[in-house]
């Protein structure tokens, strides 16, 4: 508490540069400007999956106003994951903006802000499964048990690859609503959710589903950072460094933490994250720039406090 003073100038300067400035990174802010963020809307009136990340891209933006100008978030048009991919490398500006895991195809065709917006908590998997079913999951003992069921996805999420490329069987449905309907209609064992969304998901269902079950001691894990993603063009790369400018601002004041902790405690508290059996897959679609060494932007339930 003593050494403050002395310790002031050297924050200060670690702070700037931790943060950068529109002008370190050749953005031109124009003040009369508005920068546009056109982002994926829910895509039901239950979903509820996205309202974290947006609430963290809208903080980065607030605390960017002074030196970026003023912005805008407006949604588009419901669109499926290859179809945003599509809009965003094409910088039809349908979309111009983007949260998805990434791949290599992304890594290569489009711009990511490399701070997992979610800090990989969307990396534990939940089982969602069927009422009456625990016992067959008290009885895995390893992760070649695991392999004996069926997982659910949907048709042409970046997951289905993942699991397939670890030798899961996956089922895929096009519309998500419908995947709660095949669990429950025997299509696949197990539909598996990210901690992230798993329990909105399931208090929202639940009263009429009432075979759903969040299944108790299981984590499905797999590094998957959940980026903001950009078009290469240069507006992309304006949204994106202002973006990034936003988010380490709050990593250094702590508000990333504080909405993290504020959207996602209840969470990791009540699915018990901390004590569930963890069977870790490899994601073979990770790029090598991949901030892995960068503990501040990772979760663990082994350390979370």
């Amino acid at each position: 508490m003593h050494e403050r003073a002395r310790a002031a100038p050297i924050a200060v300067a670690a702070f700037a540069l931790l943060v950068p400035s529109p002008a370190a990174t050749h953005a031109t802010p124009r003040a009369d400007d508005v920068m546009t963020y056109v982002h994926h809307p829910p895509e039901s009136p239950r979903d509820v999956r996205y309202v974290y990340q947006w609430q963290v891209l809208r903080t980065a933006l607030e605390k960017t106003t002074r030196e970026w100008g003023p912005y805008r978030m407006v949604t588009s048009e419901v669109m499926t994951e290859r179809r945003q991919a599509y809009e965003l490398r094409n910088a039809t500006g349908k979309l111009t903006v983007m949260y998805l895991g990434s791949t290599p195809e992304f890594e290569r065709e489009l711009l990511p802000v490399r701070i997992p917006v979610d800090r990989n908590l969307g990396g534990y998997g939940i089982f969602l499964i069927r009422a009456g079913e625990q016992a067959r999951f008290d009885a895995i003992r390893n992760l070649a048990d695991l392999k004996t069921f069926t997982y659910g996805q949907g048709l042409g999420w970046i997951d289905v690859e993942i699991l397939k490329s670890n030798g899961f069987h996956v089922v895929t449905g096009s519309s998500y609503d419908g995947l709660f309907e095949m669990l429950v209609n025997r299509r696949f064992d197990v539909f598996l959710r990210s901690a992230v969304e798993i329990l909105d998901e399931y208090d929202q269902r639940q009263p009429e589903m009432r075979d759903l079950r969040i299944e108790d001691s299981l984590i499905l894990y797999y590094p998957w950072p959940m980026y903001f993603w950009f078009a290469q063009t240069p507006e992309g790369r304006r949204l994106a460094e202002r973006t990034e400018a936003g988010m380490r601002l709050m990593l250094a004041d702590g508000s990333y933490d504080e909405i993290f902790a504020r959207f996602q405690r209840s969470k990791i508290e009540r699915l018990h994250l901390k004590t569930r059996t963890t069977y870790r897959i490899e994601n073979p679609f990770l790029g090598p720039e991949t901030p892995l060494a960068d503990k501040r932007l990772w979760f663990d339930p082994r350390t979370y406090r």
